[in-house]
């Protein structure tokens, strides 16, 4: 992992993001990204925060306009962080769309990650479920990390990953094997049976001799009944505790049917964990970067 991008609207919502960021980036040796975008929508956050500026600043005229306010709002949010980064911390402040200028900036820059806050200016329900966050989560073409802003632990012992009885995530999983070898955390491979689907002799077998396949003890396959999806993540979690939950998305399926549902927004609302999606797009590029 070479370049994480973290995205900021420099509100407190989003500092656990931002540790979870420096974490990962100390852990892995990867540069810090840190972008904030502003556009008219958010004129009245920054007028707000220009009340704090240093008065001497917007006297003699070193503050005039928005970027100006906004670019010395990001130099002292990014003070802190520049202080607990090993590597190197890079400061980028781009007026325009989020979507945009975050799927220019991982193609422009190769990221490897993104990592941003479930709730800051905007609800939960908009940054995390809304347009924005979930046409990222499924278009990026690097994996995206969401940290929830009552997230109090950054730490990664306990990987779960949420995934079908099908072999189809054959490739995800050797992702998550490596990701977990890098911080030697446990990594579950959880289904959630909701009888939705008739699981025989066989899709049982191979699914709880996955296991044997991969070059790491430190990993179990699980099968948990549950009357949802939803419901099953957030009882395994609540019994059996995790640091990092992971979702995928195929085609038409799995986090499509995951997200599309009021329940399950309510149910993801409520897990105070960290949630890694990442997609097939994102799969080629961690594949290609693996191999370089």
């Amino acid at each position: 992992m070479r370049k994480i991008l973290l995205t900021t609207d420099l509100s407190g919502a989003a500092a656990n993001a931002a540790d979870f960021a420096v974490y990962l980036a100390n852990k892995t040796g990867a540069e810090l990204h840190l972008l904030y975008c502003y556009k008219t929508k958010y004129e009245e956050h920054i007028q707000r925060k220009m009340d704090e500026l240093d008065p001497d600043k917007m006297m003699y005229g070193e503050i005039t306009d928005f970027r100006d306010a906004a670019s010395f709002l990001l130099r002292r949010y990014s003070a802190d962080l520049r202080m607990r980064v090993k590597s190197s911390l890079h400061e980028h402040i781009v007026d325009g769309s989020f979507q945009d200028i975050v799927f220019d900036f991982i193609e422009n820059e190769e990221v490897d990650l993104v990592v941003m806050a479930s709730q800051g200016i905007n609800s939960i329900e908009d940054r995390l479920f809304g347009s924005n966050a979930l046409k990222i989560l499924r278009s990026s073409v690097c994996p995206v990390l969401i940290v929830p802003h009552k997230y109090n632990e950054v730490k990664i012992e306990k990987i779960l990953y949420s995934t079908e009885i099908s072999n189809k995530d054959k490739a995800i999983e050797n992702y998550l094997v490596w990701f977990a070898e890098m911080f030697e955390a446990h990594l579950t491979l959880l289904h959630i049976d909701d009888g939705k689907h008739i699981i025989n002799a066989k899709h049982l077998v191979q699914f709880q001799r996955k296991v044997l396949h991969f070059n790491y003890s430190n990993i179990s396959a699980e099968i948990e009944p549950s009357v949802s999806i939803s419901d099953g993540i957030k009882e395994y979690i609540e019994n059996h505790g995790a640091d990092l939950l992971c979702i995928t998305s195929h085609t038409n399926t799995f986090i499509d049917r995951f997200f599309k549902t009021s329940t399950v927004k309510n149910t993801l609302a409520k897990i105070s964990i960290p949630v890694l999606g990442f997609n097939i797009e994102s799969l080629k590029r961690i594949e290609k970067n693996r191999k370089k």
